[in-house]
């Protein structure tokens, strides 16, 4: 059996979006058919749509919860995984004895259950009926696989006796950044830099400063081809190409729409505002940035807008003070405040409207807010953006403004052991006046 014929025994609402005459609507300069189509094409939608045809109502798993390898033997085949039944390895064949022995069925049986197109009950492999649908939508499809990337870790990169995978163990993390970094790149991608994005995300969560340079070398070796993996999986999905002669990946239409659609970002035409952050009672330098936020975002995704613009690291309480009402996170009700996640930036600010935000009720950063202006979003810009700046983010826990200004004398006055106690606790390399606009735009696209 091939997948020519599994074609034939699809329903007929899994192929009649191909020919039906629905409106074409303009989506980043493109249509919503052109991405529909894009979907369609990819490898990794016609193998799980064939998989969903084989798994029918449901079907029997091993003892262990594995497809049984009889099962495996023969999806191997019609879903044209790659995998080697079987291989001969140095003249010597070494039998398959689990299908847990093929890695790309397993990433694509497990990708399904990450979807929740699939879940195991029992010892059955049985299909989640509410999202059955997706499967004659091939972008909404390419949608909710996409989304199921960052729980990936394991399947992509399996554990066993002789490899660990750091970035597999960080993927819920890891999957996320290397996605954000391709978005915020306008062309391709240098994989080196989507390594170096895995190596920091690592570097933040491990203590690597006793390994040896040999050891620190495998390191980096091993990430460098954990990330080519997970990159691979996503051009399986069609929303990834790699040119390997220039080492460089660059999202498709179909991944940059898709990024954007499921993190909730404006689209082309969508109003934009442009506000202002300014951190009260600090000069020598003022902290300050300019930031185009979709009007749309709730307060709360402001909150996290602010936090990651400013440069804070959003570990304490927070509120906004509009007119004479604040808004703020309060799921118990014991501060009054109104939900910030059901009052939209739109709905509560205009041109010249002036909020307040204080973050860190002990230290009390307070910020103002200034809404400068309002435009409509490009599409060929990713929001929210920040546009300008100025001013290095105090350290959390330094005192609020009055021993900010203390910390400040105490790094620019003469050495002394008190200095460099204080300059190792704020980073080892910190300079109140150093503002990073690439990094501020790299860490604001994430949210």
């Amino acid at each position: 059996m091939h997948l020519g014929y599994l074609a034939t025994m699809l329903p007929r609402q899994v192929l009649d979006w191909q020919t039906s005459n629905s409106v074409r609507i303009p989506v980043e300069g493109h249509h919503v058919n052109d991405l529909e189509v894009a979907a369609e094409k990819a490898r990794l939608t016609g193998q799980i749509r064939s998989f969903m045809v084989w798994l029918g109502e449901g079907r029997r798993l091993t003892q262990t919860g594995r497809i049984g390898l009889a099962d495996a033997r023969h999806l191997v085949e019609v879903l044209g995984t790659g995998d080697h039944i079987d291989p001969e390895i140095g003249g010597r064949v070494f039998k398959t004895t689990s299908s847990e022995q093929l890695p790309y069925l397993t990433r694509i049986v497990e990708w399904t259950k990450a979807a929740r197109l699939v879940r195991v009950t029992g010892t059955r492999l049985v299909p989640v009926k509410k999202n059955a649908a997706l499967t004659s939508r091939p972008l909404d499809l390419v949608l909710a696989l996409l989304d199921a990337y960052p729980r990936l870790g394991k399947p992509l990169f399996p554990r066993n006796t002789w490899r660990q995978s750091l970035v597999g163990d960080e993927f819920a993390v890891i999957g996320p950044e290397l996605l954000t970094t391709l978005l915020v790149n306008q062309g391709p991608c240098p994989m080196g830099d989507l390594e170096q994005v895995a190596f920091e995300a690592i570097t933040v969560r491990y203590w690597l400063d006793q390994l040896t340079p040999q050891q620190m070398e495998t390191l980096n070796r091993t990430i460098g081809a954990d990330v080519a993996i997970a990159i691979a999986a996503l051009g399986v999905l069609g929303v990834v190409v790699v040119d390997q002669d220039s080492d460089t990946a660059e999202l498709t239409v179909l991944g940059r729409f898709a990024i954007r659609r499921l993190r909730g970002m404006a689209a082309p035409g969508d109003p934009v505002l442009q506000v202002r952050i300014t951190l009260r009672y600090v000069d020598d330098p003022s902290v300050w940035r300019q930031v185009l936020i979709p009007a749309a975002y709730p307060l709360s995704r402001v909150h996290q807008v602010i936090q990651a613009a400013m440069g804070w690291e959003n570990c304490h309480l927070h509120a906004f003070q509009i007119g004479k009402t604040t808004y703020g996170p309060d799921p118990e009700g014991e501060l009054g405040y109104a939900d910030e996640t059901k009052a939209r930036l739109a709905e509560v600010a205009r041109v010249r409207t002036r909020i307040g935000y204080e973050y860190d009720f002990g230290d009390g950063w307070e910020h103002e807010i200034v809404v400068e202006g309002r435009a409509v979003a490009k599409a060929d810009k990713i929001y929210p953006t920040c546009i300008a700046g100025e001013g290095a983010c105090p350290p959390e826990d330094s005192g609020g403004p009055y021993g900010f200004e203390q910390l400040k004398e105490l790094l620019a006055g003469p050495p002394s052991v008190e200095r460099d106690e204080m300059l190792e606790w704020a980073g080892g390399d910190y300079d109140p006046a150093r503002f990073d606009l690439a990094a501020a735009n790299a860490a604001v696209a994430a949210v």
